[in-house]
């Protein structure tokens, strides 16, 4: 897979609890509302957002296009008793056959409300069924333990440790990165498993 899907993408994707749509310029205070705090961004190994990088970010994601290796597409994640997005989940489209990462961010103020888990299952269906995609992985420092435990919830297989391979910029520590991942295969068999309440 080298180019974009031949499916057209149809906005909002519906779960649930939650609306699925591309983030947009408008959603620059919300997702300022957690990419401001450190604690949030530190497993992101950024420096947190001030509204001005808020604006021009969401711009630039809005304007890209999502066809082919180094594109991102970023979807804001609403709760469908509307108001402004609650999280952010992320493809972004990795060099070689077939491959795209994942990613996802929430505010802290909606922690243990499943929503990370749902928004996240629906962004694995979105990056299997809707484009196609071979594999999907997720790279995560290691203490983000949150993080891992969504991408075992997921389904997603531990495939490499990498033991210090890089420093986070929020604290200077070195940091072990986990990368998870799952095959479409797997996402199918999984899905067809869930489906049929087993």
């Amino acid at each position: 897979m080298t180019t974009a899907p031949a499916v057209e993408a149809t906005w909002p994707v519906r779960t649930p609890r939650l609306v699925l749509r591309p983030a947009g310029p408008d959603d620059a205070d919300a997702f300022l509302a957690w990419r401001s705090q450190p604690l949030v961004v530190r497993y992101m190994y950024q420096d947190p957002w001030t509204p001005e990088v808020a604006r021009e970010r969401l711009a630039r994601w809005a304007a890209g296009p999502f066809a082919g290796p180094g594109d991102v597409l970023v979807l804001a994640v609403v709760a469908d008793d509307g108001g402004p997005a609650v999280g952010e989940l992320l493809l972004k489209w990795a060099d070689g056959a077939g491959q795209v990462e994942v990613g996802y961010a929430f505010h802290p103020d909606v922690t243990g409300h499943g929503y990370a888990t749902e928004a996240a299952r629906a962004l694995l269906d979105l990056a299997f069924g809707r484009y196609g995609f071979h594999r999907a992985f997720a790279r995560i420092d290691e203490q983000n333990t949150a993080s891992v435990r969504l991408a075992q919830r997921l389904g997603m297989r531990l495939e490499a440790r990498l033991v210090e391979n890089d420093v986070r910029p929020a604290d200077g520590v070195w940091s072990t990165e986990v990368v998870y991942a799952m095959l479409a295969a797997e996402h199918g068999a999984r899905r067809g498993v869930v489906s049929a309440g087993l």
